[in-house]
């Protein structure tokens, strides 16, 4: 019957994403490791902070740079690419300037952030470009170690480990801190195997010779390891490059933020699947397929289960399959109780916040999804202001 390969299949993809593959990507990692190669001098980095109306945190990004060279990083320059800004961003950083000859601004109309991202790369001197954000911040010995790693002639693109600053502060920034533990874990993974797609957009180095643009709609740190890979270079992970960033604020930033991730994000796999085919990439391509695209399709995969679930409990009175449906009306139960207990100012236990956070995460990839169908776009991004109730 139609409805029970619906169901077993819509199972067998979540199951495997979340277990399956991690599990083969583990002994691909052991069997056929990459073995870093350490042939060429490390090279000269050149720090690119894309930034609108930034003013509160930008001289202190600068400083916090600038302290990387006392770690052993050589900082060619900082680029700070002013996306249209309307506070006293652009002012300061041209007074820093002044102080320091390694700063430099580069102002530009609104336009959104890969459009200023690529301005920075055109404007850049130094052998690798670190993308990163106005609040990250790097751990001493951050940007030595993504050098280090881009010592290796083959590596094209390397990225680091992203941690949240004061993850307790919210519940929703609690479970953020949960699933970044569970996606570094698959990274590390993936890196080792050599199959590595998913990167950091706040702490990503990239060769600038291996630079090629981007179209407006997606981001950088989705095309560019693609693009990496696409031409036979290698994308690793470096654990030991450390940076951190303020939690996320609570469930609307967290809705906004992954499904702006999840539209750029499909869209730009989709366009490389041909380019990055089995019969061309073959571990890429599953990479892109198990942790990109069937990942997004978690919430379609969970509906459809659900459906021919209910549908073959009821027509075809097998109760075993009604454990899908009432699975995700349980679930969605625990989440709307998650949601009232944080907002009467109460922190739920972290198994039933868990669930609110997995429910929000899922509707915003389909919205991502839905985004793409319709054609939307999202090359504007808006600073979101912190907030700590929920």
């Amino acid at each position: 019957m139609l409805a029970g390969i619906v169901f077993w299949v819509s199972i067998a993809a979540i199951v495997w994403v979340y277990l399956g593959y991690p599990i083969v990507v583990a002994l691909l990692a052991r069997s056929r490791p990459l073995i870093p190669e350490r042939s060429n001098e490390a090279p000269t980095l050149t720090v690119a902070i894309a930034v609108h109306d930034e003013a509160e945190h930008i001289a202190e990004r600068i400083e916090d740079v600038l302290a990387q060279a006392a770690s052993g990083a050589h900082i060619e320059e900082i680029l700070v690419g002013s996306d249209g800004s309307t506070d006293a961003t652009e002012s300061i950083v041209s007074a820093m300037a002044v102080q320091d000859p390694r700063v430099r601004l580069v102002a530009l109309p609104r336009s959104g952030q890969t459009a200023t991202q690529a301005a920075l790369f055109a404007a850049a001197r130094g052998d690798v470009v670190v993308l990163t954000d106005a609040e990250t911040r790097f751990a001493p010995g951050c940007l030595a170690a993504l050098a280090e790693a881009l010592r290796d002639p083959r590596v094209g693109c390397a990225t680091g480990r992203l941690e949240w600053r004061d993850e307790g502060a919210t519940a929703t920034s609690t479970q953020e801190g949960l699933y970044w533990r569970y996606e570094r874990r698959v990274r590390e993974l993936e890196s080792r195997a050599g199959i590595l797609t998913a990167v950091t957009g706040a702490l990503l180095a990239v060769r600038r010779l291996a630079y090629r643009p981007v179209p407006l709609t997606a981001s950088m740190d989705h095309l560019l390891p693609l693009y990496v890979l696409e031409s036979g270079g290698h994308v690793v992970y470096v654990p030991t490059s450390v940076a951190t960033d303020r939690p996320i604020s609570g469930l609307r930033e967290q809705f906004r933020n992954r499904t702006r991730t999840a539209t750029r994000g499909i869209r730009a796999n989709l366009s490389m699947v041909l380019k990055l085919a089995p019969w061309r990439h073959p571990g890429p391509a599953l990479a892109i397929w198990s942790h990109k695209l069937l990942r997004w399709a978690t919430p379609w995969f969970i509906a459809l289960a659900a459906v021919t679930g209910a549908w073959l409990g009821i027509v075809g009175a097998g109760q075993a399959y009604l454990a899908a449906p009432i699975a995700v009306i349980v679930g969605l139960l625990i989440a709307g109780l998650a949601h009232l207990i944080i907002a009467a100012g109460r922190r739920p236990p972290r198994v039933i916040a868990f669930a609110r956070s997995f429910t929000v995460v899922n509707l915003a990839f389909a919205m991502g999804w839905l985004n793409v169908i319709r054609g939307r776009g999202i090359e504007i991004w808006h600073r979101a202001e912190f907030r700590t109730e929920n």
